[in-house]
């Protein structure tokens, strides 16, 4: 015996006769419709390019009549106020009747044939979809120290096993497979219509990306770090500085090698007396000490802070708010006195920064 493989405009055809038939007792179906597709694949090969699908509805009316069932009752018809339902018999019959025209069923012959193509791209787009997803929603600490660990590829295999996964999910749920519950079935429709709407999206940060690669030699990294000092992409809040016997040092300056102040702020966003960054997250905000008749001085460490919690959104009343913080050690291991030399002064006036008097803290601002 010689099985036929099931043409896709017959497999549409019998289930636009089933739907039609959906007010009858399954089991009643299943006996009604029992070997339609078979028998409808042996007379498309017998009759070659002549062969044509019947309308479904008056086919099913035919196998109501032969076996002596009643018709389709208004009743029956009124049941089916379900729009997904309505949606689904009408995408259905619109197919059917497209494929009994030659072009018709080419075109869709040609679309199931790019099926295994969707399903990878499906895949790919629900992974980049959880990735901007997580990135939007998940706050930044736990996105860097974390997700952006486990979805970032760059040779992480971790993040690799990720998008392998939602592929094969993706190409069984395709072939019908790894579907157990209708539950399952309703999340896969639902799946697809996301990675259609999102895959527009991923399209155009895709042509971004390349666009960038092919137009920017040199492209400028800096711009892609955050502001102020940070350690492994995090941004470092505070400063906590301790003397060679390992003792916390409560106040200090701290410059860099060109004498420019270090700051653990980036930009001082319209003279706001607050770090803008944390500011804007909710935690703990860094103060900088008030210079009578100077500038405010970012770089004395450690840096009084608003607690978390208080914020008005009035950065001004916020800085009044501002308590000295606790330091994370009362004492840290003393350093050996051969590796703690005493520096010497430098001899070259042109690059040295001119000496700066040790501020002096005075009801919680600081003098020079």
């Amino acid at each position: 015996m010689i099985t036929r493989p099931v043409r896709d405009d017959i497999r549409a055809f019998a289930a636009a006769v089933r739907a039609h038939l959906d007010d009858l007792p399954a089991d009643d179906v299943d006996d009604l419709l029992d070997g339609l597709e078979a028998d409808l694949s042996d007379q498309a090969a017998e009759a070659g390019d002549d062969f044509t699908l019947p309308d479904a509805t008056t086919y099913a009316e035919e196998l109501r009549a032969a076996a002596g069932l009643p018709e389709r009752s208004a009743v029956s018809r009124g049941r089916r106020t379900s729009i997904v339902q309505m949606v689904h018999d009408g995408w259905v019959e619109t197919g059917a009747s497209v494929r009994r025209s030659p072009s018709g069923a080419w075109v869709f012959d040609f679309l199931s044939s790019l099926r295994p193509v969707w399903w990878l791209l499906r895949g790919i787009t629900w992974y980049f979809a959880a990735y901007v997803l997580l990135l939007t929603f998940v706050p930044s600490r736990t996105y860097n120290g974390l997700l952006g660990a486990v979805f970032v590829l760059n040779g992480n295999l971790g993040a690799w096993a990720i998008l392998l996964g939602l592929l094969l999910l993706s190409v069984q749920w395709g072939r019908g497979r790894w579907l157990p519950w209708r539950g399952v079935r309703a999340l896969r429709t639902v799946a697809s219509i996301g990675a259609i709407l999102a895959l527009p999206m991923l399209i155009g940060l895709y042509s971004s990306a390349v666009s960038q690669i092919t137009t920017d030699s040199a492209p400028n990294y800096a711009s892609y770090l955050p502001p102020g000092l940070s350690i492994d992409g995090q941004r470092v809040r505070n400063i906590y500085a301790f003397d060679a016997d390992g003792n916390p040092i409560p106040t200090v300056q701290l410059f860099d090698q060109d004498g420019n102040a270090l700051r653990t702020v980036g930009r001082d966003v319209d003279g706001a007396p607050v770090d803008s960054y944390f500011y804007g997250g909710g935690g703990p905000v860094p103060v900088p000490y008030v210079i009578p008749g100077g500038s405010d001085a970012w770089n004395v460490y450690p840096l009084r802070e608003i607690p978390a919690g208080v914020s008005t959104w009035d950065s001004l009343a916020d800085a009044a708010n501002a308590r000295p913080t606790v330091f994370p050690f009362l004492r840290v291991q003393p350093l050996p006195a051969n590796i703690a030399p005493t520096p010497a002064p430098s001899t070259d006036a042109a690059v040295a920064p001119s000496p700066s008097p040790t501020p002096t803290a005075i009801d919680g601002a600081v003098t020079p």
